[in-house]
Protein backbone atom coordinates (compact mmCIF):
# COMPACT_ATOMS: atom_id res chain seq x y z
CA UNK A 1 0.00 0.00 0.00
CA UNK A 2 1.54 3.27 -1.13
CA UNK A 3 0.32 6.86 -0.70
CA UNK A 4 1.75 9.96 -2.36
CA UNK A 5 0.45 13.44 -1.55
CA UNK A 6 1.55 17.07 -1.37
CA UNK A 7 1.78 18.89 1.97
CA UNK A 8 -0.95 21.61 1.87
CA UNK A 9 -0.32 25.32 2.40
CA UNK A 10 -2.54 25.25 5.50
CA UNK A 11 -0.13 22.99 7.38
CA UNK A 12 2.63 24.78 9.34
CA UNK A 13 6.22 23.56 9.21
CA UNK A 14 6.86 20.60 11.51
CA UNK A 15 9.14 17.60 11.89
CA UNK A 16 8.48 14.30 10.14
CA UNK A 17 7.93 12.69 13.54
CA UNK A 18 5.31 15.24 14.57
CA UNK A 19 3.59 15.04 11.18
CA UNK A 20 3.18 11.26 11.31
CA UNK A 21 2.16 11.20 14.96
CA UNK A 22 -0.10 14.24 15.34
CA UNK A 23 -1.43 14.86 11.84
CA UNK A 24 -1.71 11.41 10.28
CA UNK A 25 -2.33 9.61 13.62
CA UNK A 26 -0.12 6.69 12.57
CA UNK A 27 0.34 4.23 15.48
CA UNK A 28 3.75 4.07 17.16
CA UNK A 29 4.53 0.54 15.91
CA UNK A 30 3.86 1.48 12.30
CA UNK A 31 5.84 4.72 12.62
CA UNK A 32 8.74 2.52 13.74
CA UNK A 33 8.36 0.38 10.62
CA UNK A 34 8.32 3.46 8.39
CA UNK A 35 11.50 4.72 10.01
CA UNK A 36 13.51 1.49 10.06
CA UNK A 37 12.49 0.41 6.56
CA UNK A 38 13.04 3.94 5.19
CA UNK A 39 9.52 3.82 3.81
CA UNK A 40 8.92 7.54 4.01
CA UNK A 41 10.24 9.78 1.26
CA UNK A 42 10.05 13.55 0.97
CA UNK A 43 10.50 14.84 -2.57
CA UNK A 44 11.68 11.33 -3.57
CA UNK A 45 14.52 11.36 -1.01
CA UNK A 46 15.08 9.54 2.26
CA UNK A 47 14.74 11.79 5.29
CA UNK A 48 15.89 12.11 8.88
CA UNK A 49 13.20 11.63 11.52
CA UNK A 50 13.53 15.18 12.85
CA UNK A 51 13.75 16.83 9.44
CA UNK A 52 11.26 19.63 8.86
CA UNK A 53 8.62 19.39 6.15
CA UNK A 54 6.85 22.38 4.64
CA UNK A 55 3.99 23.18 2.30
CA UNK A 56 4.54 22.01 -1.25
CA UNK A 57 6.72 19.04 -0.26
CA UNK A 58 5.75 15.72 -1.83
CA UNK A 59 5.38 12.97 0.75
CA UNK A 60 5.34 9.27 -0.05
CA UNK A 61 4.45 6.59 2.50
CA UNK A 62 4.93 2.88 1.80
CA UNK A 63 3.19 0.27 3.96
CA UNK A 64 3.83 -3.47 3.93
CA UNK A 65 1.26 -6.17 4.67
CA UNK A 66 2.64 -6.53 8.21
CA UNK A 67 1.97 -2.84 8.85
CA UNK A 68 -1.76 -3.09 8.14
CA UNK A 69 -2.72 -6.79 7.80
CA UNK A 70 -5.67 -7.35 5.49
CA UNK A 71 -8.90 -7.97 7.37
CA UNK A 72 -10.96 -10.55 5.50
CA UNK A 73 -14.76 -10.33 5.68
CA UNK A 74 -17.55 -12.04 3.79
CA UNK A 75 -18.48 -10.16 0.63
CA UNK A 76 -22.06 -9.14 -0.03
CA UNK A 77 -23.96 -8.07 -3.12
CA UNK A 78 -22.39 -5.07 -4.93
CA UNK A 79 -25.68 -4.44 -6.78
CA UNK A 80 -27.24 -3.31 -3.48
CA UNK A 81 -24.80 -0.38 -3.15
CA UNK A 82 -25.92 3.13 -4.13
CA UNK A 83 -22.71 5.15 -4.42
CA UNK A 84 -22.86 8.89 -3.74
CA UNK A 85 -19.12 9.70 -3.71
CA UNK A 86 -15.85 7.79 -3.94
CA UNK A 87 -12.14 8.62 -4.14
CA UNK A 88 -8.84 6.91 -3.34
CA UNK A 89 -9.47 6.87 0.41
CA UNK A 90 -13.20 6.79 1.12
CA UNK A 91 -16.63 6.01 -0.20
CA UNK A 92 -20.04 7.41 0.76
CA UNK A 93 -23.13 5.34 0.05
CA UNK A 94 -26.85 5.67 0.63
CA UNK A 95 -28.03 3.08 3.17
CA UNK A 96 -31.61 1.90 2.66
CA UNK A 97 -34.06 1.47 5.51
CA UNK A 98 -34.09 -2.03 6.95
CA UNK A 99 -30.39 -2.80 6.40
CA UNK A 100 -27.76 -2.93 9.15
CA UNK A 101 -24.60 -0.85 8.74
CA UNK A 102 -22.47 -3.76 9.93
CA UNK A 103 -23.22 -7.23 11.21
CA UNK A 104 -23.10 -8.22 14.88
CA UNK A 105 -21.83 -11.70 14.02
CA UNK A 106 -18.88 -12.65 11.76
CA UNK A 107 -21.15 -14.40 9.24
CA UNK A 108 -23.86 -11.72 9.21
CA UNK A 109 -24.14 -9.83 5.91
CA UNK A 110 -24.79 -6.08 6.14
CA UNK A 111 -24.03 -2.85 4.29
CA UNK A 112 -20.32 -3.11 5.10
CA UNK A 113 -20.15 -6.45 3.27
CA UNK A 114 -21.99 -5.09 0.23
CA UNK A 115 -19.73 -2.00 0.08
CA UNK A 116 -16.59 -4.15 0.35
CA UNK A 117 -17.81 -6.28 -2.56
CA UNK A 118 -18.60 -3.12 -4.54
CA UNK A 119 -15.16 -1.58 -3.92
CA UNK A 120 -13.31 -4.88 -4.33
CA UNK A 121 -11.53 -4.73 -0.97
CA UNK A 122 -12.32 -4.71 2.73
CA UNK A 123 -13.72 -1.35 3.85
CA UNK A 124 -14.06 0.11 7.36
CA UNK A 125 -17.07 1.72 9.02
CA UNK A 126 -16.49 5.34 10.07
CA UNK A 127 -19.96 5.87 11.52
CA UNK A 128 -23.20 3.92 11.54
CA UNK A 129 -26.92 4.38 11.15
CA UNK A 130 -29.59 2.29 12.87
CA UNK A 131 -31.17 -0.44 10.78
CA UNK A 132 -34.48 1.45 10.55
CA UNK A 133 -32.73 4.66 9.41
CA UNK A 134 -31.86 5.46 5.80
CA UNK A 135 -29.19 7.93 4.76
CA UNK A 136 -25.55 8.48 3.89
CA UNK A 137 -22.85 6.35 5.51
CA UNK A 138 -19.10 7.00 5.27
CA UNK A 139 -16.60 4.15 4.88
CA UNK A 140 -12.80 4.25 4.85
CA UNK A 141 -11.25 2.22 2.04
CA UNK A 142 -8.10 1.44 4.02
CA UNK A 143 -7.06 1.27 7.70
CA UNK A 144 -4.56 4.11 7.23
CA UNK A 145 -7.25 6.73 6.59
CA UNK A 146 -9.70 5.39 9.23
CA UNK A 147 -8.32 7.22 12.34
CA UNK A 148 -8.08 10.48 10.38
CA UNK A 149 -11.76 10.31 9.41
CA UNK A 150 -12.68 9.33 12.98
CA UNK A 151 -10.91 12.41 14.35
CA UNK A 152 -12.61 14.69 11.82
CA UNK A 153 -15.94 13.23 12.93
CA UNK A 154 -15.13 13.72 16.63
CA UNK A 155 -14.05 17.33 16.03
CA UNK A 156 -17.29 17.90 14.08
CA UNK A 157 -15.32 18.83 10.96
CA UNK A 158 -17.52 16.25 9.27
CA UNK A 159 -21.08 17.41 9.90
CA UNK A 160 -24.26 15.35 9.77
CA UNK A 161 -27.93 16.31 9.61
CA UNK A 162 -30.85 14.04 10.47
CA UNK A 163 -34.42 14.29 9.25
CA UNK A 164 -37.29 12.63 11.08
CA UNK A 165 -40.98 12.03 10.40
CA UNK A 166 -43.28 13.02 13.27
CA UNK A 167 -46.96 12.36 13.86
CA UNK A 168 -49.35 14.89 15.34
CA UNK A 169 -49.52 18.68 15.63
CA UNK A 170 -46.44 20.62 16.75
CA UNK A 171 -46.60 23.68 18.98
CA UNK A 172 -44.67 25.78 16.49
CA UNK A 173 -43.16 25.55 13.02
CA UNK A 174 -39.61 25.68 14.40
CA UNK A 175 -38.68 23.86 17.61
CA UNK A 176 -35.36 23.21 19.33
CA UNK A 177 -35.03 20.28 21.72
CA UNK A 178 -32.10 20.40 24.12
CA UNK A 179 -32.96 17.41 26.31
CA UNK A 180 -30.08 15.01 26.87
CA UNK A 181 -30.38 11.51 25.46
CA UNK A 182 -29.55 8.45 27.54
CA UNK A 183 -29.86 4.67 27.26
CA UNK A 184 -33.16 2.89 27.68
CA UNK A 185 -32.73 0.87 30.87
CA UNK A 186 -34.95 -1.89 29.46
CA UNK A 187 -33.15 -2.15 26.11
CA UNK A 188 -29.54 -0.93 25.80
CA UNK A 189 -29.88 -0.76 22.02
CA UNK A 190 -32.42 2.06 22.35
CA UNK A 191 -32.02 5.69 23.38
CA UNK A 192 -34.52 7.83 25.30
CA UNK A 193 -34.66 11.30 26.79
CA UNK A 194 -32.88 11.14 30.14
CA UNK A 195 -35.70 12.17 32.52
CA UNK A 196 -33.28 12.47 35.46
CA UNK A 197 -31.38 15.16 33.59
CA UNK A 198 -34.54 16.89 32.37
CA UNK A 199 -36.08 17.05 35.84
CA UNK A 200 -32.92 18.18 37.63
CA UNK A 201 -33.32 21.89 38.53
CA UNK A 202 -30.67 24.20 37.16
CA UNK A 203 -28.40 25.85 39.74
CA UNK A 204 -29.18 29.49 40.52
Amino acid sequence: MKFTFTIPDSLPEMTIKHFLEEQLLIPRKIRHFLRTKKHILINQEEVHWHQTIKSGDECQLIFDEEDYPTKEIALGNPKLVEEVYQDQHLIIVNKPEGMKTHGNQPDEIALLNHVSAYVGQTCYVVHRLDMETSGLVLFAKNPFILPILNRLLEKKEISREYWALVDGRLEAKDLIFRDKIGRNRHDRRKRVVDQKTVNTPKPT
